[in-house]
């Protein structure tokens, strides 16, 4: 999810040729609000890790900033396979 338009996503999506996914956009930041991962300073969105299991609780957060998180998909797809059955 991203503080970016619906429109930059489209443009992302048709740019990289992404068919098989979804982009979710939160420009007013909603969501992004909810999840703690706003910007303190600016109207942009941190880079934050959050997976979510079946019941709707958070079972990993990593807060980045602006980075990435390093091994990012060894790292997800671990945690994915620890605490989401």
């Amino acid at each position: 999810m991203s503080r970016d338009a619906s429109e930059s996503h489209r443009a992302f999506i048709a740019k990289h040729q992404l068919t098989s996914i979804t982009l979710l956009a939160d420009e007013k930041g909603t969501v992004t609000s909810l999840y703690r991962t706003n910007h303190p300073l600016l109207p942009v969105s941190k880079r934050v890790y959050i997976i979510v299991d079946k019941e709707g609780n958070i079972v990993y957060r990593k807060d980045t900033g602006f980075g990435l998180l390093d091994n990012q998909t060894q790292t997800l797809l671990g945690e994915i396979d620890r605490n989401v059955r």
